[in-house]
């Protein structure tokens, strides 16, 4: 056996995003055993760089590029459509293009890429919301070169104009994968309607559950630099996490078509009410929280938008102007006494920790609404911002906080229910690889 033990998440993982990184460090412990771990994956860079224990590859060694983007959720739905029937006929034809470069190329620059390729033991696939025609030749390649290859944690799903040209590739891809995990309901229930065995599909909990998180005393020694924080603490008031977005499917229908100027100024309010509310009515202190610091998606310029459209005073919350690794976010949420959160990992710690949550999203989200509301059994504790005015939510907020301890006890039932559920996902996956290996 080799003394480390090599995972490969074949998909576009943009680790700035703290919820992908929660994501595939869940998988990270599922899958080690008494090894170091090795994990390979995709991001926008430009050559191979490292992050603690993870290899990020170029995300276009093997994704397409179109107009110098790449394809997978920005080219115009047309133009992604025609690229998807295109490359499903060239894989009915044998031909898979850049995604050969896992496997066999002459240059040398995709040498390292094949040389973790081979060393995988795991090749994975759909993560997140992150699953494309792609996504099937990736598995097709790994079964044919042996390897334990499936989807775990993904919530795809297949819309009525694509069926035409998806359902054979789809179809063939649940037929060769050895585990086939989806985390929520829709999405196991499109995959169910093609596949040859219905019983193939496994519907289970978001591989983030199972992440770990860091100590509490390095949680302690990062809020403990902060004078704010320290001052609150002592003076004993509650502290509440907060994540807030600007981008994304909570805020895209937050209010559709609007100006965008004016549309984050609206969520700004929007959300500030809620934080006025629960400041002035529970002297809380709230501490936003950087889940996302990607270039165009950054969590700390949301966060400053709402503390500007607060009425609060600035001794009242404080920004964590860091680079947090998930593993320390999820610690510093056990430490919050109460979240309200957009961001769906952040919700997500919070039911695995045990703190009480008001999550903001809204009627289109069947992400948060299938994994918190249904999954987590925490529908009581969701907000749609499109449905529910912002006097509303705050009241709802004040509501939830006040009943935080009865929710604690549910959250940690629930934790440990969802839990168990991913060891028995673990074990089938590991038997997969076993087999893969007879």
């Amino acid at each position: 056996m080799k003394n480390v033990q090599y995972i490969l998440v074949a998909d576009y993982v943009p680790v700035a995003n703290k919820g992908e990184e929660a994501i595939i460090r869940g998988i990270e412990d599922m899958l080690r055993d008494n090894r170091s771990v090795e994990i390979g994956l995709f991001d926008n860079v430009n050559e191979i760089s490292r992050s603690g224990n993870i290899t990020i590859f170029p995300r276009e060694w093997i994704f397409r590029r179109e107009g110098g983007e790449v394809s997978t959720g920005i080219l115009p739905r047309h133009r992604r459509i025609l690229k998807d029937i295109l490359i499903s006929l060239q894989m009915r034809l044998g031909c898979y293009s850049r995604l050969k470069n896992l496997i066999s190329s002459s240059n040398q620059k995709y040498q390292p890429l094949q040389e973790f390729f081979n060393q995988a033991e795991y090749v994975l696939v759909g993560h997140d919301a992150v699953f494309c025609v792609e996504s099937c030749g990736v598995v097709h390649l790994a079964k044919k070169s042996g390897k334990c290859t499936g989807i775990l944690g993904s919530s795809v799903g297949i819309r009525w104009y694509r069926r035409l040209y998806q359902d054979w590739i789809f179809r063939r891809t649940m037929d060769e994968a050895d585990f086939c995990v989806f985390r929520n309901r829709s999405s196991y229930e499109h995959i169910k309607q093609i596949v040859r065995d219905p019983t193939k599909p496994i519907l289970a909990p978001d591989p983030a559950f199972a992440m770990r998180a860091a100590e509490l005393s390095v949680a302690h020694k990062v809020l403990e630099r902060y004078e704010l924080y320290q001052r609150a603490r002592k003076s004993g008031k509650k502290i509440v996490g907060a994540t807030v977005l600007e981008k994304g499917v909570v805020y895209k229908f937050f209010i559709p078509k609007t100006d965008a100027v004016a549309k984050y100024q609206a969520h700004a309010e929007y959300v500030a009410g809620i934080f006025d509310s629960l400041i002035k009515e529970r002297n809380v202190f709230v501490v936003f929280l950087p889940h996302s610091i990607e270039e165009d998606n950054s969590d700390l310029i949301a966060a400053r938008h709402v503390t500007e459209a607060m009425s609060s005073t600035a001794d009242d919350y404080m920004i964590l102007n860091e680079d947090l690794c998930a593993r320390l976010l999820k610690s510093i949420i056990s430490e919050c006494d109460f979240l309200v959160g957009e961001r769906a990992h952040s919700l997500i710690s919070s039911v695995s920790v045990g703190t009480p949550f008001l999550g903001l999203t809204n009627n289109r989200d069947s992400r948060i609404h299938e994994i918190l509301g249904e999954m987590c059994q925490c529908k009581n504790q969701l907000v749609d911002m499109n449905a529910l005015d912002s006097k509303s939510a705050s009241r709802k907020a004040l509501e939830i906080f006040d009943n935080r301890k009865a929710i604690k006890k549910s959250l940690q039932v629930t934790s440990r229910m969802l839990m168990e559920q991913l060891v028995e996902i673990t074990r089938i996956v590991k038997a997969s690889k076993d087999r893969s290996g007879e």
